[in-house]
């Protein structure tokens, strides 16, 4: 892209965030849940081309802190709730129960030039709540640095839990490689940081301990092993986009895992992880594919280094405004491989209830699972 072009995108992409400043004063209701839209008295179509996805304004948006300067603003909630209704149709296990109610209390409300955000899930399948997330943050104008400390995600090229668009995690993101526990989709308490850098974008974190919690709760299986970190884990995401329609992106982490089994002295378990990503548009069609690489030197205690890799591929329609359909590969190797395939449709049935369906095919060999959900969000925007 010539430095034409890209200032002419910076100067759109500029009085886009001026015109929505200006328009958040009309009087009308917000058409999305979270706190941060009802603030700004913001519709949902302002932040997200296809729900949950954030579109260039919203991604704005949350680099800034959820936060646009000089926009009046207006009283909250300050807590909301969440409510899904999932559905298997087989639920395997020795189970029969095909509907399983879940739901997650979340939380946000400004101290001065801070945000504070919480996301309690309130469990299910007769496990106990647990908090997901629960952080500050801070952009600072003069620096333009985001800043985030508490309990949070990874920054990865898609948001894990907090914007999944399925009820499956991604590929890699929840391989578990020896004993280790920690996966990428595991929060974190963590310091992070993030700015542009030029036409890219850089994000560094570091990592003290991690929560044990889901995004909806659920009853945990008990594995016979303690966790913790043996040192901080140090991460750094960058991502730097080709052209309009074109994304790349490198992500880095390192660390150390303490683990004890029952009866045994606890070892350490150093490892690392790496990963490249592509994102690309073309009018409604969107392809986002990852591809990580993982090293554990002491992932059985026994000495033993595991070598893992494994990822996804994501093709998805759009159509209209909030309602798209998909395909999805996942692949895991810890060593041991396995391949899914995923087809799902998702769309809004009215402004506050999003239904999900997708079907589950091992490509290995295996049953086909069929699976759905009904997303709610309360409080209703205002003025609806």
């Amino acid at each position: 892209m010539s430095a034409r072009s890209s200032a002419v995108r910076r100067g759109a992409l500029a009085a886009a965030f001026a015109l929505t400043a200006l328009l958040c004063a009309a009087p009308r209701g917000a058409q999305a849940v979270p706190l941060f839209a009802q603030r700004y008295n913001l519709q949902c179509g302002a932040c997200h081309a296809v729900l949950p996805e954030l579109n260039q304004f919203g991604n704005e948006f949350r680099n800034r802190g959820y936060r646009l300067a000089g926009a009046p603003k207006h009283g909250t909630t300050i807590v909301g709730l969440r409510e899904q209704v999932g559905y298997n149709r087989d639920p395997g296990g020795g189970s029969t129960q095909r509907t399983v109610p879940a739901g997650a209390l979340l939380g946000a409300v400004e101290v001065g030039q801070v945000e504070a955000f919480v996301h309690d899930s309130l469990g299910s399948q007769g496990g106990p709540s647990s908090l997901f997330l629960a952080y500050l943050a801070h952009y600072d104008d003069n620096s333009k640095i985001l800043y985030r400390a508490g309990l949070i995600e990874l920054p990865l090229v898609h948001s894990p839990a907090q914007r999944n668009d399925t009820l499956t995690t991604y590929g890699y993101e929840s391989a578990l490689v020896g004993l280790n526990d920690l996966t990428l989709a595991t929060t974190r308490w963590a310091l992070e940081a993030e700015r542009n850098v030029g036409r890219g974008r850089i994000a560094a974190d570091v990592a003290f301990a991690n929560s044990s919690g889901s995004l909806y709760g659920g009853k945990p299986e008990p594995t016979g092993r303690t966790e913790s970190f043996a040192q901080p884990e140090v991460g750094i995401f960058a991502r730097y986009p080709l052209t309009d329609e074109v994304q790349v992106g490198v992500d880095a982490l390192t660390g150390s895992r303490q683990i004890t089994l029952v009866g045994r002295r606890p070892f350490d378990d150093p490892y690392r992880r790496a990963g490249v990503s592509l994102e690309a548009k073309r009018g409604r069609l969107e392809l986002l594919a990852e591809q990580w690489y993982g090293r554990d030197w002491n992932g059985d205690g026994a000495g033993n280094a595991i070598g893992s890799f494994g990822g996804y591929a994501r093709l998805r329609w759009r159509i209209g405004d909030h309602a798209f359909v998909g395909i999805r590969e996942d692949a895991a190797a810890t060593p041991t491989a396995l391949r899914t395939l995923l087809w799902y449709a998702e769309a809004h049935v009215t402004r506050h209830a999003r239904v999900l369906i997708q079907q589950r095919r091992p490509i290995s060999g295996g049953p086909t699972t069929l699976e759905g959900a009904l997303t709610v969000g309360v409080p209703w925007p205002r003025g609806q």
